[in-house]
């Protein structure tokens, strides 16, 4: 990832401060009503904001940063900023207040983009405020398709997933292309889908072509594509397989076909089965691992992060390791982390990748 034993990074987003959820907030609430609400003033906002979150990573000694998606309504949502197609709709949610609201999109007409290079300019807005490289997050069309796709409402644009996802491919991968040109080293894409035991694919033979699909939309966005270090997000470990166990094992065989360069991992809880992945993965391909908690208050000794690097070394040399939360710090309405405390957690990781180096004499 970098001429560096474990370097550390960031999963895309970091928690926003309650002034800015408010000012978001209110103008998706403004949107999803069907009022005519313009972006000018959210947009600025999140402009403006964008010099404080990349020199809290600095601050705090992180190798690869994000924009924290600062300048984005939802990680997953920022696709209908640049595509037609998608709807808004509002549903309520009890999160103690944090949030009025969690504003979604479905997918209800043809999709085609309307503002290509976002990503890109995404990424020169934060190159303009620092000097480390930077890492931009961008969903898989896989992913969004899943997400955003209802038989319900989405059937008559597109009868399936599937034709979502073929849709998207060039869309993304263009996307890519532009991140490229514009000089963004790091590219990451997320998927808390892929592998998830949906109903339709839940027998054995169903859940690897359905899995095989979804290793295959992504190879095609960054097949032949040059000159960026990309990776995977797979948040959480969550019920994965026929057997809806919580884990990573039943990707393992897929993620071998992956060609992307490191696949990023919740290794915060690692057992026997995480390791049995590590071992299984291909020596061409970096191991993320996030071992620092982004969905639980307090921070992490850097003893206790170190911990959980050490058991993946026992079967991978320190130079594929890179060390990272186990997810955003954001991620969606459900938790809200303190910002002093995200700041604590990311320094507690460089603490961490520090004494790492110092053992084996790096």
């Amino acid at each position: 990832m970098l001429d560096k034993l474990f370097a550390t990074t960031v999963v895309g987003s970091i928690t926003r401060p309650r002034f800015f959820r408010q000012q978001v907030d209110a103008y998706l609430e403004r949107l999803a009503a069907g009022e005519d609400a313009s972006d000018e003033h959210i947009l600025t906002l999140m402009e403006r904001s964008i010099p404080y979150v990349a020199a809290l990573q600095e601050a705090a000694g992180v190798d690869v940063i994000s924009d924290g998606e600062w300048r984005r309504k939802s990680y997953l949502g920022i696709v209908a900023d640049m595509l037609s197609g998608f709807e808004l709709h509002k549903a309520v949610v009890d999160d103690g207040g944090i949030h009025d609201g969690y504003v979604g999109y479905t997918i209800t007409g043809k999709i085609e983009p309307t503002a290509e290079g976002l990503f890109a300019r995404e990424a020169q807005l934060l190159m303009r405020h620092t000097t480390k490289p930077v890492r931009i997050a961008l969903p898989t069309p896989y992913h969004v398709a899943r997400v955003h796709w209802t038989e319900e409402r989405s059937a008559d644009a597109y009868p399936d997933r599937h034709q979502v996802a073929e849709t998207l491919v060039p869309i993304i991968r263009r996307e890519v292309e532009l991140m490229v040109e514009a000089g963004v080293p790091f590219i990451q894409f997320d998927d808390t889908s892929i592998g998830r035991p949906f109903s339709e694919a839940s027998e054995s033979a169903e859940f690897t072509e359905e899995l095989g699909y979804a290793i295959d939309t992504l190879n095609r966005v960054v097949d032949g594509i040059d000159g960026v270090h990309t990776s995977l997000h797979l948040c959480g470990k969550r019920e994965v397989g026929p057997d809806r166990t919580p884990g990573y094992h039943a990707l393992a065989p897929a993620l071998s076909d992956l060609q992307i360069d490191m696949p990023m991992f919740e290794f915060k809880d690692i057992d026997a089965h995480d390791i049995e992945v590590v071992k299984g993965l291909p020596e061409r391909m970096e191991i993320g691992c996030g071992v620092v908690t982004a969905k639980r208050h307090g921070v992490e000794a850097p003893e206790e992060v170190a911990g959980h690097v050490r058991k993946v070394l026992e079967v991978a040399a320190p130079e594929r390791v890179v060390i990272h939360p186990d997810c955003g710090f954001s991620p969606g309405v459900y938790w809200n982390i303190d910002i002093d405390d995200v700041y604590g957690k990311l320094r507690s990781q460089v603490a961490a990748a520090q004494m790492l180096r110092e053992e084996i004499g790096a």
